[in-house]
């Protein structure tokens, strides 16, 4: 009973720290820090940064949102009882105090940058923000992660595009998902003509990925793997606008792993 406890107990702290989106985020960050300083301890101090970060994020995310998720999603673990609210605050703290002293150890404009990514994300989690608000914060913040791997130039910026804008339509979709569950918080749900706002940015997305081919910022071996991304941006804006929000997540995954194969290829 106390190993089945423990088990139980493990398993909560890996879904609280939401291994599929810190993955996404630590993998935006390690493919650009390592583009640019290679296998560096510059390199490896934003790495580790923004692992601590992304998981504190994620821990305030689920203690401030434990009231909704009780009806959205009930099954994680502060609705469940397996992690207390101030156990997950107390984490998220200490994980956000080692980041930052990481971080530090950067040069000036990330550890800059770095701090701007933290009050964004902690604004988004906090206020009670329009949906489409929330929407361009956190593709800001997607955004915000490539000139705080990299220096900031114009294909750096252009990358941080192809990759913000479907966090758009993502954020959007998901308020839709969530809408039940988010009126508990008071935070109101998107309204219907949002879903058009969404669909565009998935669509524009498809058609952002040409940009650095055609402004030769990349070779031919960026074109397989941003094929994939531009497909599956078409059905995430075509999914979008028939109401089916679930398939946003599948072509999320796909889309963003094919983009960044596609950025470290096109730098060969």
């Amino acid at each position: 009973m106390v190993i089945r406890a423990i088990v139980r107990k493990l398993k909560a702290i890996i879904e609280l720290m939401r291994p599929r989106h810190t993955a996404q985020i630590v993998g935006i960050v390690a493919t650009f820090s390592i583009l640019s300083y290679g296998f560096s301890t510059q390199a490896l101090f934003a790495i580790v940064a923004s692992l601590f970060a992304s998981i504190a994020v994620f821990l305030l995310d689920d203690a401030h949102d434990y009231k909704s998720d009780k009806i959205a999603h009930p099954q994680r673990p502060i609705p469940m009882g397996l992690i207390t609210v101030r156990q997950a605050y107390l984490a998220a703290a200490f994980l956000l105090f080692v980041g930052i002293l990481l971080a530090s150890r950067l040069l000036l404009h990330q550890f800059g940058m770095f701090i701007i990514l933290i009050v964004v994300s902690m604004g988004v989690i906090l206020l009670k923000l329009e949906s489409i608000l929330r929407a361009f914060l956190t593709a800001f913040a997607i955004w915000a992660l490539l000139p705080f791997s990299a220096s900031l130039d114009s294909k750096t910026a252009l990358f941080g595009l192809i990759l913000a804008l479907p966090h758009i339509g993502g954020s959007i979709t998901k308020d839709f998902l969530h809408s039940s569950g988010d009126r508990t918080q008071g935070i109101p749900p998107p309204t219907k003509w949002e879903k058009y706002v969404a669909s565009s940015a998935f669509f524009l997305t498809g058609a952002t990925v040409w940009l650095p081919t055609i402004l030769g910022y990349v070779t031919w071996l960026y074109l397989p793997p941003i094929s994939i991304t531009g497909v599956a941006s078409i059905a995430l804006g075509t999914s979008t606008l028939k109401g089916d929000y679930q398939r946003v997540y599948a072509y999320g995954r796909i889309g963003m792993f094919s983009a960044l194969i596609a950025f470290i290829l096109g730098k060969m």
